[in-house]
């Protein structure tokens, strides 16, 4: 059941699983903790009482300002984690999360335990802005087409050969499309602009960053820089395209734990 957690005009909805030292989770563009972290939550809430919000734009949210703006997720996330009276938590973000949990880091230095980053990036740059557009024209011009591209590109040649026929493909590109987020044009206009560069050297805590082999989304390239910019920053990748959650959940979920249980 979700909670809520009120920050100016905007009432974030959150879950709360398990119990344990405290664990945020921080979805990515287009994306809830409902279709993100279903299956996370369910193996890590044995050992960690898990805050999932949706951050604003997101489903259940509800939110009257303007604009996405960096900081204002950043508080919102930090606003639930106050509510449930977690004072030190580990983080995990994902894509666009991945920027949200770094600022986390950076600016809670004292409250971070660990942070891991899945398919950062450092900054948007031309050809960032460009997809980004691109987007979220296709978003608006039909939201099925939308679904389509993603999956296209979004996984590995290898995801291909778990299906038999285009059928099956676009059954699942319509599925695909009634998960997206209402705030999915809000997240792509505030991808559009990330630069994290000058909060990575303010981030103290373990960092493991999680780079994906085939990803056409966040190139590795982008993730791998991610890293080499982290002081201490420890990095894995994963053979997966840039929906990792959906098409490597379990090896995901291998490298989060392993680590959230190294730095506990």
């Amino acid at each position: 059941m979700d909670k809520f957690v009120r920050l100016g005009n905007v009432e974030v909805a959150y879950s709360v699983d398990g119990n344990g030292p405290g664990l945020l989770l921080v979805h990515g563009t287009g994306g809830t903790y409902e279709n993100t972290w279903g299956d996370m939550i369910k193996y890590l809430s044995e050992n960690y009482k898990i805050i999932s919000p949706n951050y604003n734009r997101s489903s259940y949210t509800m939110d009257q300002t303007g604009k996405l703006q960096m900081d204002d997720l950043i508080e919102q996330h930090i606003q639930a984690v106050q509510q449930e009276g977690i004072g030190q938590f580990h983080v995990v973000g994902y894509s666009l999360g991945a920027e949200i949990a770094a600022g986390i880091a950076a600016k809670y230095q004292d409250r971070v335990k660990s942070v891991t980053l899945i398919a950062g990036w450092v900054e948007s740059n031309l050809s960032s802005t460009f997809q980004f557009d691109l987007w979220q024209k296709l978003y608006h011009l039909d939201r099925a087409l939308f679904a389509q591209f993603l999956i296209h590109t979004g996984f590995s040649p290898d995801f291909y050969h778990r299906f038999s026929s285009i059928e099956e493909l676009h059954q699942m590109a319509h599925q695909f499309g009634g998960i997206l987020s209402t705030g999915t044009d809000n997240h792509s206009e505030l991808d559009k602009g990330i630069n994290i560069r000058p909060l990575l050297t303010s981030i103290t805590a373990p960092v493991l960053v999680i780079g994906l082999t085939y990803d056409r989304m966040v190139p590795v390239e982008k993730t791998k820089e991610l890293a080499s910019l982290i002081k201490g920053a420890q990095y894995r990748e994963i053979a997966s395209g840039h929906l990792v959650p959906w098409e490597k959940g379990e090896a995901l979920i291998k490298e989060v734990s392993s680590f959230l249980y190294s730095s506990s």
